[in-house]
């Protein structure tokens, strides 16, 4: 099948063939390692054990093991649309929530990219400016420092997934290597053993349904966007054989080594840095740490790099990939830019009201997406069964039209499910995740599908219509 510019989808967001799914196994498991090895990891390692007022070591190692964990699971069960379909979160969304509707959701997906992706160009711009003040002394221009790294960004984003994942083969082995150096650093500085790091005392100042939901806040946008990664990856021409494992393997295999193992590892780091030091901010833990200049530029470079590998990919593509799908005639290329704008003019950086203040953002995180995900769960794999028809996601007045383009079942279960979650404090994720399942599977089975008979459990594949 050939894509024509028959419909008005922007071509970005249309299915993949299989000769566009060019990303290979260590490709994609390269993208995730860049997305995990990041400075918020760092950072929230260190905001777990918050001084001794937070979780003790051990506590915070089972509270990552689990919060990697559920995202895998999330990612790789959403990731399967895009492994079958070809097509990204913006377009399925439109299953459960309406042609008109996923609108709506992809505006809420896309609040937390926006935030990270202004949050975490700050930090490398920070590192930026203390680079530049060594090299140049008394150099000190943190705004400029912004605005260029931020360019820099959104042009390589520009490029498309591949670029980004290009980068990212410079960008793990110089945060590995940096974060070797740290820790090596803190052993011989504060005169310490790993196990004398692991036995530190903490009050338990988290609740760990509350802890696990931070991590998940955290990476449970790109579970929504697990389809728009998988779409990419090379699969086998007999896949629709395959069993759902088999069909899989490639990002199951990519996140658990990419997302589990590189993100416990990076969070150890952090929070050996945080017990040590007492700072969360790497730039900071860098200074502490390296005398030497050399050293010292060499860490901040290494900074800028792993910033860049996360933010374009994990935050910055999302976003514009919503923006395509409110605006299809848009290039994408435009919509990449105005949202880099966007994610710097409002200055996220400016939220740093107390030393946890990042698993707080990522629970509000959670409690905001947590009901999304259950809702596009139990539409795929409850009331579809698997089976979606492609052609009327891109078609107006099709099976997903419901009332005017919007799903009632999908707004209701989403309110309710957030709205009660605000009455379970540290568990608002949770809650708000199966309760989105359990109300969104009931109200499509006894109204929405009665009322509007959709062609549930037939699978059509998506062709341009020549009309």
């Amino acid at each position: 099948m050939e894509k024509e510019n028959q419909c008005t989808e922007n071509k970005e967001l249309l299915p993949m063939l299989d000769s566009e799914r060019t990303m290979s196994l260590g490709d994609y498991t390269i993208l995730w390692a860049g997305m995990t090895i990041n400075i918020v990891g760092f950072s929230l390692g260190a905001q777990y054990y918050n001084g001794g007022k937070g979780l003790s070591p051990w506590t915070v190692v089972w509270v990552m093991l689990i919060g990697y964990a559920i995202v895998t699971f999330f990612t790789i069960l959403i990731g399967e649309i895009g492994t079958s379909y070809g097509i990204p979160f913006v377009v399925y969304s439109r299953a459960p929530f309406g042609y008109k509707g996923a609108r709506v959701a992809g505006l809420l997906r896309a609040i937390p990219g926006i935030y990270w992706f202004g949050f975490l160009t700050f930090i490398g711009a920070e590192a930026m400016n203390y680079m530049m003040s060594i090299i140049f002394p008394g150099f000190n221009n943190l705004t400029l420092m912004i605005i260029a790294f931020a360019i820099m960004q959104i042009v390589n984003a520009m490029y498309g997934l591949e670029a980004m994942a290009k980068l990212d083969w410079i960008a793990i082995p110089s945060l590995g290597i940096l974060f070797s150096a740290i820790l090596i650093m803190i052993l011989k500085k504060y005169n310490v053993s790993i196990p004398d790091i692991m036995s530190a005392k903490a009050s338990g100042g988290y609740s760990i349904p509350y802890a696990i939901a931070g991590i998940a806040g955290g990476w449970i946008t790109m579970a929504l966007n697990g389809c728009d990664l998988t779409r990419k990856i090379k699969r086998d021409k007999n896949y629709e054989k395959m069993s759902f494992l088999q069909r899989n393997r490639r990002a199951i295999f990519g996140q658990v080594i990419g997302l589990m193992l590189v993100g416990v590892l990076t969070m150890l780091v952090g929070m050996a840095a945080g017990i040590t030091s007492g700072y969360w901010d790497l730039n900071e833990v860098i200074n502490d740490l390296f005398t030497n200049k050399v050293s010292l530029i060499l860490c901040y470079i290494c900074v800028v790099f792993a910033q860049w590998s996360t933010n374009t990919a994990a935050n910055l593509l999302p976003p514009s990939l919503v923006m395509l799908s409110i605006f299809p005639k848009m290039k994408y290329s435009v919509s990449t830019i105005i949202c880099g704008v966007i994610s710097v003019a409002i200055l996220p950086w400016t939220i740093q009201d107390s030393g946890g203040f990042l698993i707080n953002i990522q629970n509000w995180i959670s409690q905001l997406l947590g009901p999304i995900i259950g809702i596009v769960l139990a539409d795929y794999y409850l009331i579809r069964k698997c089976k979606v028809n492609v052609t009327d996601l891109y078609k107006p007045g099709g099976e997903y039209e419901y009332n005017n383009g919007y799903n009632m079942s999908a707004f209701a279960a989403l309110i309710i499910s957030f709205i009660i979650g605000l009455f379970f404090e540290g568990y608002a994720f949770f809650v708000g995740l199966f309760l989105s399942i359990f109300v969104y599977y009931i109200l499509m089975k006894y109204y929405t599908l009665k009322k509007y008979n959709p062609d549930i459990g037939k699978e059509i594949s998506f062709y341009p219509d020549n009309n």
